[in-house]
This record gives C-alpha cells, sequence and structure tokens, in this order.
C-alpha cells in the first residue's frame, strides 16, 4: 500500500488511467486510454445547499454564499422549478464543449472539439482529439521565408522590438508555468542531468536574434557552424523518414478521447452517505482513517431522467471518484489480482454487448463487485484460477437476483435500470466463460500501431542498406573528433564508445536531414542567420546552456515550430506587453495536479506498458495472445529489448563494417555476405532465385 497526498482538492485524473489495470482494455483490442478527469470547478461548504431528489445520490445546489467558485469559472444560477434558486450544472460542461487546434502530440496539430449530451444526462464534456501530421521541413521552410521577408517591412524597429518583448515573455512564461508543470519530484533529476531549464528556452530564441539585429552568444555561434558543418559533409545519411516515421507511430498511440467532468467539492459528508463510513469504520478502520484525512466527494453536473424535465440542468450526482482511488490504490496484490481478471473479462465478453439498444450491464457493475469482495471475502489464499471462479459466481449469483448494491449509496440498486434480458444475456455470456482458453488479441493492427512500426522498420532498414561501408566508418571517425572539439561546458570525460557514438551521428543527421527535407533549408538558415554581422548584443549575453552535440541538434527539432509562433506575434504594427502570459493560479495548480498525477511513476509506467509495449519489445506474445487470468496485477512486462537490441544493432553494424572485404560495398551486400556464410546449400540456392527473380522484376 502506498501513502498519497489528499485527493480532490484540485482537479485530478480518475477511472482507469489513474487506478491502474488499463491493460485489461486489451482484451477488446483496445490499448489507447481513455482520459478522465474530474475538474475541480468549486466547493459546497454545507450541507444545507444540497436539495436532494426522489432519486438516491441526486440533488440540487442552492445557489448562495455557501458555495464558491474555483480560479476563472463562473457560476450561473436560475430558479427550479419550486422557485429556489439553483446552480446550473449544464453550464459548466458547455465552457468545454469548444473547438480548437494546438500544437501537441509528436509533429501533430491536436485539433480538439469537445460536445456533451444537450438533455444534460452525460456528466461529462467528451473531447475528441484528431491529430493532423505537421510537415516539419516545409513548416522550416515557410517560417524561414517569412522571417528573411521581415526585414523589408516598414515596421521592422517595431518587429525587432517585439522579438526581444516576445521572446523574454515567453521565457518568463515558461519559466514560471510550463517547468513547474511538467516538471515533478520523481523526475526533477531528469531535468537535472539533461539540463533542461530556463536557458535551454533562451538559447533557441537567442539562436533566431540574427535576423532581428541581435548576434549570437559566441559559444552559440561556434556551435551552430561546426554542426552545420558536420551535416553539410554527411547529409545524405540522414534519414529524412526517420523522424515522420516515429511521430506516425506514437501519434497512433495518442488519447481520441478526453472525458472532462465539472465538479463541485463538498467540504463535509452527507448525511445519507454516513452508512457507508460507518461500515467502513468496522469493516476496514484503516481505510477509514485514510478515506477521512485524503479523500472528499464530489458532485457532478448529471440528469437522472427521473425527475422533472424543466430542472435537468440543474441536478447533480454525486461522485466517489477520490474515494474510489484510495481504495483502488490501498488494494492488496490479491485484491489487484481479482479486479485486473474482472475486468478482463469485461473488456473480453461484455463490453458493448447490447440488448436492444442497451448495454446488457453496466462497467461500474464490475468495480462495485470488486469492492464489495474485498471487503466481504478472504482472498489472501486464492490464485488466479480460484479468483476468477469465484468473482464469476458471485456476478452471476448478484445477475439472477438482478441486484447488485450500490458501494456507497445505501438502498440503490445499480442493476435496476437494466432489463431482464440484459441481465440474463449476460449471464449466459459470463457462464461460458472458459478461464483457461487462450485468446487472440489484435489491438496494434487495431490501433495502426503494427503499421507504423513496421513502416519504420522497413524504411531504416531499406535506408540503411544503400549506404555505402566506407561512408559509415568516416561519418563514425568525424563525429568522434567533433565531438571532442564540442563545447560542451561540461566537464565530463570523452570516451570513444560504438555503440553511443554510433547513435549519435545516427540522431544528430536524421534530425537535421527531416528539417530539411527537400528544401536545403540549413542553407537558407545560413544565409540569414549566419552570414551577417548584427549590430546589437545578444538579448541574454553571452551566457548559453551546458549542451552535448546531440542534445542541441535535438533542440533545433522545434526550430520551425518556434519560428512560425514567433512570427505570428512580431509582425504585428503595436509593440506586445512587457510581460509573459498571466494564468489565474487557481486555474494553473489544477492542471498541474492532472499533469504531475499522470506522470507520477506508477501511472506513466502503467500507461507506457499498456499502450506503448509495442514500440518496446522485440517479442510481443503476451500481448498478442494471454488468458484471463494471465499476467496479473500488472499486465504484460514490458521488457526494453527492442532499445537494446537497437544498440546492439549500432555496435554490430560498426564490427560489420570495420570487418568488410571491400569498403566500397554496400551494407545490403555486406548483410548478405555474412548472411550467405552461415546459410545451408538448399538455403543458398532458394535465395539465388529469389533475387534473380528480383532482378528480373517479375
Amino acid at each position: 500500500m502506498i501513502a498519497m497526498d489528499a485527493i480532490g482538492n484540485r482537479s485530478f485524473l480518475s477511472g482507469s488511467s489513474a487506478e491502474g489495470q488499463t491493460y485489461a482494455r486489451h482484451m477488446a483490442n483496445q490499448n489507447i486510454q481513455d482520459i478522465d478527469i474530474l475538474i475541480h470547478c468549486g466547493i459546497i461548504k454545507l450541507e444545507k445547499n444540497l436539495i436532494r431528489t426522489n432519486v438516491p445520490g441526486f440533488v440540487r445546489i442552492k445557489f448562495d454564499d455557501d458555495i464558491e467558485a474555483t480560479g476563472s469559472i463562473v457560476f450561473i444560477a436560475q430558479d427550479d422549478a419550486n422557485g429556489v434558486r439553483c446552480l446550473n450544472g449544464f453550464r459548466l460542461k458547455e465552457i468545454h464543449c469548444t473547438k480548437e487546434t494546438n500544437i501537441g502530440a509528436p509533429l501533430s496539430y491536436v485539433h480538439r472539439s469537445g460536445q456533451t449530451s444537450s438533455d444534460a444526462s452525460s456528466a461529462a464534456a467528451t473531447q475528441t482529439l484528431n491529430y493532423e501530421s505537421i510537415d516539419i521541413s516545409r513548416n522550416f521552410h515557410n517560417a524561414l521565408l517569412e522571417v528573411e521577408q521581415q526585414r523589408n517591412q516598414l515596421n521592422f524597429d517595431t518587429i525587432r522590438t517585439n522579438y526581444v518583448l516576445f521572446s523574454k515573455g515567453v521565457t518568463q512564461s515558461i519559466a514560471q508555468y510550463a517547468m513547474p508543470l511538467y516538471q515533478t519530484p520523481s523526475n526533477t533529476m531528469m531535468f537535472e542531468e539533461q539540463h533542461i531549464n530556463e536557458q535551454t528556452f533562451r538559447d533557441l530564441f537567442t539562436l533566431v536574434g540574427p535576423v532581428y539585429d541581435h548576434s549570437l552568444p559566441q559559444v552559440t555561434l561556434v556551435r551552430i557552424k561546426a554542426l552545420l558543418n558536420f551535416y553539410d559533409k554527411y547529409a545524405y545519411i540522414g534519414n529524412p523518414k526517420n523522424i515522420k516515421d516515429m511521430a506516425d507511430y506514437f501519434q497512433s498511440c495518442a488519447p481520441t478521447d478526453v472525458d472532462l467532468v465539472p465538479s463541485l467539492q463538498l467540504k463535509f459528508w452527507p448525511t445519507d452517505i454516513q452508512p457507508f463510513l460507518e461500515r467502513i469504520k468496522n469493516n476496514r478502520p484503516l481505510l477509514y482513517h485514510l478515506i477521512l484525512d485524503k479523500a472528499s466527494m464530489h458532485v457532478i453536473p448529471k440528469w437522472s431522467t427521473k425527475t422533472p424535465r424543466c430542472d435537468r440542468e440543474l441536478e447533480f450526482r454525486y461522485s466517489f471518484s477520490a474515494i474510489e482511488l484510495i481504495l483502488a490504490q490501498q488494494r492488496s496484490n490479491q485484491e489487484r489480482v481479482l479486479n485486473g481478471i474482472a475486468r478482463s473479462i469485461y473488456y473480453k465478453f461484455l463490453k458493448d454487448q447490447k440488448v436492444s439498444t442497451q448495454n446488457v450491464i453496466p462497467s461500474y457493475f464490475i468495480k462495485t463487485t470488486v469492492l464489495w469482495m474485498c471487503e466481504t471475502m478472504d482472498l489472501t489464499i486464492d490464485n488466479e484460477e480460484t479468483l476468477t471462479k469465484r468473482w464469476l459466481q458471485y456476478a452471476i449469483d448478484l445477475l439472477n437476483k438482478r441486484y447488485c448494491p450500490h458501494y456507497i449509496i445505501p438502498d440503490l440498486n445499480i442493476l435496476e435500470p437494466y432489463s431482464i434480458e440484459s441481465l440474463q444475456k449476460a449471464v449466459e455470456i459470463l457462464s461460458q466463460v472458459d478461464i483457461n482458453e487462450t485468446h487472440k488479441i489484435q489491438m496494434f493492427s487495431a490501433s495502426g500501431q503494427e503499421f507504423y512500426r513496421n513502416k519504420y522498420k522497413t524504411n531504416l532498414n531499406y535506408f540503411l542498406s544503400r549506404m555505402r561501408v566506407i561512408d559509415i566508418i568516416n561519418a563514425l571517425n568525424d563525429y568522434r573528433q567533433f565531438k571532442k572539439n564540442w563545447i560542451s561546458l561540461d566537464t565530463q570525460l570523452i570516451i570513444d564508445d560504438d555503440e553511443i557514438d554510433m547513435n549519435e551521428t545516427l540522431t544528430i543527421l536524421n534530425t537535421l536531414r527531416g528539417l530539411d527535407g527537400d528544401y536545403e533549408n540549413w542553407k537558407k538558415f545560413r544565409q540569414i542567420f549566419l552570414n551577417c554581422q548584427p549590430p546589437l548584443q545578444p538579448i541574454w549575453g553571452e551566457t548559453v546552456n551546458v549542451d552535448s552535440a546531440v542534445d542541441f541538434a535535438e533542440g533545433l527539432f522545434s526550430i520551425g515550430i518556434i519560428l512560425t509562433f514567433m512570427n505570428k506575434y512580431v509582425s504585428s504594427n503595436s509593440l506586445l506587453p512587457l510581460q509573459g502570459a498571466e494564468c489565474n493560479m487557481q486555474d494553473f495548480q489544477n492542471y498541474q495536479n492532472v499533469i504531475h498525477q499522470y506522470l507520477d511513476p506508477q501511472i506513466l509506467s502503467s500507461s507506457l506498458q499498456s499502450t506503448y509495449a509495442y514500440w518496446y519489445n522485440k517479442s510481443v506474445a503476451a500481448f498478442e495472445r494471454r488468458r484471463l487470468i494471465d499476467y496479473h496485477p500488472y499486465g504484460p512486462e514490458i521488457q526494453s529489448t527492442e532499445v537494446k537490441q537497437e544498440e546492439n544493432r549500432s555496435k554490430s553494424l560498426i564490427e560489420l563494417c570495420r570487418n568488410a572485404p571491400d569498403q566500397n560495398m554496400i551494407l545490403r551486400d555486406l548483410f548478405l555476405q555474412a548472411l550467405l556464410n552461415t546459410m545451408t546449400e538448399d538455403e543458398l540456392i532458394a535465395l539465388s532465385i529469389q533475387r534473380s527473380i528480383e532482378d528480373q522484376g517479375i
């Protein structure tokens, strides 16, 4: 069990993204998570503000001084059917039903649109995300052309001043908001080791200074010239498709749906929840104290559909997400195994099963049954098979009774809205579950990940196969000398290492080649930024960040996007404000809490394991077929065999090149020769026939 900070005082991740065990979705051929965020919109101080309806767990909120909005949230009130002024919750959802486009996922514009049910029966404003790839070479090319034209504009003096104001304002905002947003206690060391700080971003804005008459710091000038000289010599070794192929893969892993659920935190425990607290106090006293100390209840805007339609926008439902998160985090290993099995069964057999238009059972039934079993049963000695059988029997018994009590709200049957036909179908499905059957999972092909991973490998292998041995050797040797001459401002000893040096060589060349495209962007960059003598000093003086050659090159990755973003603002005919963007601090803290929660090592590891395993694992057998009872409670393990194989491949490549009989050979022939030395006579004949067919174009 783990310790935790208070949950519910700010916005937070809820649902499976926060509770873990998202690998269960694999059984439904899904590995991209749905993100659920409870947005902290305000607080309710006193129970007198809850106006109960005739539906358990549903209330209206009396609008007076005992409710407070959070941050920039603005409450809207209207009279209910009885003439009582109440808070309109539907308007809180409408705030998030907008459309906008931002730069988000790797090399992508993210088009976001929000919607919620018009009758207020949905608790969330669902954000649908669509991704459009950015052509970084074209983006860089267009930005360079626009920058070049700015010098000829009549308002260039204003543009030059705006460059300074924009650069300082943005870096100030980055230091004030962006850095604290993504830097957490668990990753602080990584930020320090990689020298990610405010100076990192100052250096990027300084780099484009010459076009605005501000010179480069001498160290930056030496660095960029040396880097581009190395690139000019070996540009043909850079793979122009490498960056895009990787971005396409990771874009295929990005979430497509985010549920934003407005909420108000209760600063009290309602009277109708006291029986639950008393029960937990008696049955699970340690959890009782954790709930009181670390959790709270919320209400979320949702119409029950069982009360007058005229009040539908005013109705709220109890939310126990903070409590459920604590219960999930405090589960024992056996309880986690039980939850993973039950969720796997749901995703494999019950999700999207319908009778008429109704789901056979709600997903909340799975969570509820697990909660009750953890509280009322001793599971300590059960193995996976026994736990599966016990859950199946328990679930079937409840479905046959057509009664499953809500875990927290008294006298509420969560199966009451479901027809006899639906529940009977669920019983039939669960009765036929074979716990030892091996199930085929096709999530990687369903999400496109298999296609993009194979595309990346195919393009990489094809590109490398046409390289000459002598080119690889010369590039590596020159890089080592270049690396030793590089001004890193770090005292770390430089040691030759085939794996590291070859990977860094290809990373630098691939990055710069991807930005160059077919436009000769770096040639244009030299003309605009380096072949001039600006009269003004660098805007931050001669200070620069500690940077290795490969880190400096990767920092250039976003230069086209930064120039495009900058051009949009600095070309104004009026001066920009002296200060950077301001953000409401409560809004920022709410957003920060969600990001920090997602970046928590346990949650982040679960997300990577569930979604990105196909990239990191050489063998994905466990992700493509398994039984319901396998790999609990954490799912199939991510093994960095793919990353390690890439490193070993670099080392093997260098060894193979050094031992090549003819250094003018292309790698394809070199690999083939190495293969021929290990083949039998029959295999050689088969290969000869295949090569003959290829040569004839058959």
